[in-house]
């Protein structure tokens, strides 16, 4: 048995002094793999785009880039909308639509090829979400890329959230996002849309919801409903522990049914992007078999709603999700509950799981109120 000790002893010490020279090794290997398949990608979207704007050289066109390359089913919904919005207000335009990354890698040539092009009365459309901030991802530089190459093009920024926990990376957006002559920046809270306001001198700013609130109130579900649903996230934005989570959960268990949940797809991004419709509004239908959820989700939040169920929101480690809750007051009031705490949340529960106030059928107000108006506010190059 010493013998083994001292064996496995000496195994570890080796492990450790030839670790790094292993890494030394590895590394220009993987990122090598990387980097061709990275190249790749590029030159094929390069391709596409060539033989894209080769077809359509006689039509007006709608550059929608940013679109999203990951599962998140919240994100793949904004995805869906805009698409939507693009084809309804659109309709004589082609839409061409392309990922960051095939335009934000350092070798892509896809902006010099985008260039020779691009035409005076063509548009482009950044995706929406939690995209003009310094917490990581290549949107950031996708925004500062196309800018610098089009300052003059009409841009349409999608709904906002800003956030930057460094002034120098806030001061370098506005610096960029102010060479943009023709943006409209919609912003998707009122946090979001007075740093706008601030921050931004030469694009026009304008306050607008989640796009995916257009789905509230398109369908009506009739499911049995009960118990709770506990959507929840697990990244850098998660305000409370598994551990706190996990006695909610408990609680709610004493007195009903409860599912936990995220809305982080468990298919690759490419098969949801495939069949975009059947993946929504399959998760939408999902919330519809519940009589209340409980989210730290911004998305949870209005796939409840588009599911006519009411919907407790628990903070996170921003202001996404509780100002984002801003826009339903006075809209679905009884339907719409911000928690304080965590046994709040569970007080609302049962005071909704008791409640027999809820027919659980929406109004589809954010299309009509705001999105149905947004194709003229985009194109009037008169308001500020």
């Amino acid at each position: 048995m010493e013998q083994l000790i001292k064996k496995n002893n000496m195994n570890q010490k080796i492990k450790k002094v030839l670790k790094p020279f292993v890494g030394w090794i590895y590394r220009p290997i993987r990122d090598y793999i990387v980097n061709k398949k990275r190249l790749k990608k590029c030159e094929l979207a390069v391709t596409k785009l060539v033989e894209e704007c080769t077809k359509t050289t006689n039509k007006a066109r709608v550059f929608y880039l940013g679109i999203t390359e990951q599962p998140n089913l919240g994100d793949m919904a904004q995805h869906f909308c805009i698409s939507k919005w693009l084809d309804e207000n659109f309709p004589d335009r082609a839409i061409l639509k392309y990922e960051s990354s095939v335009i934000t890698f350092e070798k892509s040539n896809f902006i010099s090829v985008m260039k020779q092009y691009f035409k005076d009365d063509d548009y482009i459309v950044f995706q929406s979400g939690y995209c003009t901030q310094d917490l990581g991802g290549d949107h950031p530089l996708l925004h500062q890329l196309i800018i610098e190459a089009f300052p003059n093009a009409k841009i349409l920024m999608m709904p906002q959230t800003i956030f930057f926990k460094e002034e120098k990376n806030r001061k370098k957006c506005a610096d960029n996002h102010n060479k943009a002559a023709n943006m409209l920046f919609l912003a998707r809270d009122k946090d979001s849309y007075e740093m706008a306001k601030e921050m931004f001198q030469t694009p026009r700013v304008a306050l607008f919801p989640d796009i995916v609130t257009t789905l509230i109130g398109e369908k009506q579900f009739t499911n049995y409903r009960s118990g709770v649903c506990v959507c929840t996230r697990n990244d850098g934005e998660k305000f409370y522990t598994d551990a706190e989570i996990a006695q909610l959960v408990n609680k709610l268990s004493a007195d009903t049914r409860v599912i936990e949940k995220d809305t982080q797809g468990l298919v690759h991004y490419e098969q949801i992007r495939s069949n975009l419709s059947y993946y929504i509004w399959n998760e939408i239908e999902s919330y519809s078999h519940f009589k209340v959820t409980i989210t730290d989700r911004y998305h949870g939040t209005i796939f409840s709603l588009c599911a006519g169920t009411p919907v407790i929101i628990i903070k996170t480690t921003d202001h996404k999700v509780t100002t984002g809750a801003d826009w339903f007051k006075g809209v679905y009031d009884d339907y719409v509950y911000v928690a304080k705490d965590l046994n709040d949340a569970y007080q609302q529960a049962k005071k909704i799981m008791n409640s027999s106030k809820y027919d659980n059928h929406l109004s589809p107000y954010f299309r009509s109120h705001y999105y149905d108006k947004l194709k003229d506010l985009f194109e009037d190059n008169k308001s500020k």
